[in-house]
C-alpha cells in the first residue's frame, strides 16, 4: 500500500535514498525536516518512496527503491498518487534527479513523460592540502550582501542561459522576499563562506561547510586571470581541515572551464546525474 510517512521510517527512507546515490549532508538533512513522503510499503517493509517539495507552481520529486527491480512497479504506482498532490496543487512543472547509469530510473521517467534537461557531475578530491596563496580572503558579513549576490548572478548568468535554467540571472528576477531569504541563508552560513578581494573590490567567492563547496565563482571581470585556481585550492584547504576524508562538489557537466579547473586540480568524478523535467499538461496523460 501507499501511505504518508511518519517519522519512525526516516532512516529507512534515507537508506534507501542512499543505497546508489552519493547524497550530501545537506540533501540528507532536507529529507529529515522533509512535509511530504509517500512511502510504498509491503508486509511492513518499505519498498520505495516518493519526496514531494513545492514551491509555488514548481515541484521537485526525488524517489528512490528498495532494488532496481522494484523501481518501476513501486515507481510507477508512487508517482500516480503523488500525481493526485500536483494537481490538487496547480503545478506546473516538476523536477527530477536520477543516477545517470541507472537505465530502471532512465525507462521509468521516460514512461512517466520527462525530458531530459541536463546532467551534473559529482566530483570528490582526495589529495593533500595545497600551498596557501597570496590571495587575500576576508569571511562573509552582512553589508557585502548586495554586491555578493550580484555578481555571483552575473557569474552564473551564461552557464545557466546555456542550459536553460531559468532566470538566467536570478539576482535581477528575484523578488523582494527571494532576496530576503537569500540573505538570512547566506548570513546564517557566514562562518563557511570567503570573500577575495583586490582592493575594495569582490573578484570572487566560495562556500565550503561539511567539506562541500556549495558556492564558487569568479566575478566576470576576472575571469581568465588565475583566480579560479586559487579561489578553488584555498577553498579546498578550508574542506580538507573539515574533513580529512577529502572536499566534494557538484558541477554541471557542460561547465567546460570549470571541469577543466577541477581535472587540473585533482577532482575525480564520482557520479553523474541526469536532470528531468515535465510540463504540467503531462499531469493529466
Amino acid at each position: 500500500m501507499i501511505r504518508d510517512y511518519k517519522a519512525s521510517d526516516i532512516d529507512e527512507i534515507i537508506r534507501l535514498y542512499t543505497l546508489e546515490y552519493l547524497a550530501m549532508p545537506e540533501e540528507i538533512e532536507t529529507l529529515k525536516s522533509a512535509s511530504k513522503i509517500l512511502v510504498y510499503e509491503d508486509n511492513n517493509v518499505i519498498k520505495g518512496f516518493i519526496h514531494i517539495m513545492i514551491g509555488g507552481s514548481s515541484c521537485t520529486i526525488e524517489m528512490g527503491a528498495e532494488s532496481n527491480e522494484q523501481i518501476l512497479p513501486v515507481g510507477l504506482q508512487l508517482w500516480e498518487e503523488a500525481k493526485k498532490i500536483l494537481i490538487e496543487n496547480s503545478i506546473r512543472s516538476i523536477t527530477t534527479y536520477h543516477v545517470k547509469d541507472n537505465s530502471k530510473w532512465q525507462q521509468l521517467f521516460d514512461m512517466i513523460g520527462f525530458e531530459y534537461w541536463y546532467s551534473v557531475y559529482r566530483f570528490s578530491y582526495k589529495g593533500v592540502k595545497f600551498d596557501e596563496s597570496n590571495i587575500c580572503s576576508v569571511k562573509y558579513e552582512d553589508k557585502y550582501y548586495e554586491e555578493e549576490a550580484k555578481l555571483e548572478s552575473e557569474a552564473f548568468e551564461a552557464l545557466r542561459k546555456e542550459n536553460d535554467i531559468k532566470p538566467y540571472n536570478w539576482y535581477l528576477s528575484a523578488s523582494s522576499k527571494a532576496l530576503e531569504n537569500d540573505r538570512k541563508a547566506k548570513f546564517a552560513n557566514k562562518d563557511y563562506i570567503h570573500l577575495f578581494l583586490e582592493g575594495n573590490e569582490i573578484v570572487g567567492a566560495s562556500m565550503v561547510k561539511n567539506a562541500e563547496i556549495d558556492l564558487l565563482f569568479v566575478n566576470t571581470e576576472y575571469q581568465g586571470k588565475g583566480y579560479g585556481k586559487k579561489i578553488l585550492e584555498f577553498t579546498v584547504n578550508r574542506g580538507l581541515e573539515q574533513s580529512l576524508e577529502g572536499v566534494n562538489l557538484n558541477a554541471l557537466a557542460k561547465n567546460d572551464r570549470a571541469l577543466k579547473l577541477y581535472f587540473n586540480t585533482g577532482f575525480e568524478v564520482v557520479q553523474a546525474q541526469d536532470c528531468r523535467r515535465l510540463i504540467n499538461d503531462c499531469l493529466n496523460k
